[in-house]
């Protein structure tokens, strides 16, 4: 090629067997660097800037896939949303007269998927512009989707990331304010209901029953299914919550109350 530009960069949406995109509504945005458009399981990155190579064309779109993959799995699963890189589309800007100007790079190994019965999504999930994805906010992350995946019990990864949360509120404190406990702190910074911060940390200190608990006093009380789906839906919003100012430290945000979230 005399002068290769990328047009475009194609990419699988990947997905567990149990969710279904066949009836997705067709998604179309635009961004600051390129144009995106969501079809029949497939999207496009169409370029607004020149890049000579697929690598340069990538960089600019990772953060933003990292991000979007980020935010669909904490609200609906580790295995809902995937993006997989298939091809980039490439033209030469100055072909040779009689060469067919057009060129496809193509990366293999993409899964065929065969879906089982269960969720059909109507529409493809949006992407975020508000939260940013920090290694803090990674470190929360990772620990979700490790008991999503049945790696540490629900009890101790609330714990551990109520205790982080509580751990960065410090580390963000003006040093000539105030010194307050960390959980006010947590509370403060993060618009976080100190009341759901504390019911947090009552459920994973004293429930759990004998393969969940922390301690003594948890071995004898397991969690109700309200008592888990408050712990998973509020440690979901905590890890948001983290991501949210992490974007925009000085932006005031809406406080997480009871109210945002299933009784328990």
């Amino acid at each position: 090629m005399n002068d290769p530009h990328v047009v475009a960069l194609i990419y699988t949406v990947d997905h567990g067997n149990s969710v279904i995109y066949d009836e997705a509504e067709p998604l179309c945005q635009e961004e600051e660097g390129f144009r995106l458009k969501v079809k029949d399981k497939k999207a496009w990155f169409y370029l607004k800037d020149h890049y000579a190579t697929e690598a340069d064309a990538r960089k600019v779109i990772e953060e933003f896939i990292h991000v979007w993959e980020f935010d669909v799995c904490l609200k609906r699963g580790p295995d809902f949303f995937r993006l997989k890189f298939e091809k980039a589309e490439i033209e030469d800007r100055s072909p040779t007269p009689g060469v067919v100007n057009v060129a496809v790079t193509f990366r293999a190994g993409i899964p065929t998927l065969s879906i089982a019965a269960s969720v059909v999504v109507p529409s493809y999930p949006s992407p975020p512009s508000d939260i940013s994805v920090t290694p803090d906010v990674k470190t929360m992350y990772d620990r979700c989707i490790g008991y999503r995946r049945g790696h540490e019990p629900l009890t101790g990864m609330a714990y551990f990331c109520l205790n982080f949360l509580e751990y960065l509120a410090k580390e963000h404190q003006n040093k000539g304010q105030t010194k307050i406990k960390r959980r006010d702190a947590a509370a403060e910074y993060f618009q976080i209901g100190k009341k759901v911060l504390s019911r947090i940390g009552k459920l994973s200190t004293e429930r759990g029953g004998p393969l969940g608990a922390r301690k003594h006093k948890g071995v004898h009380r397991e969690l109700t299914s309200e008592e888990r789906q408050f712990l998973e839906e509020a440690i979901k919003k905590m890890i948001r919550r983290v991501a949210e100012k992490a974007h925009a430290p000085k932006k005031s945000l809406t406080k997480i109350t009871f109210s945002d979230l299933p009784a328990g």
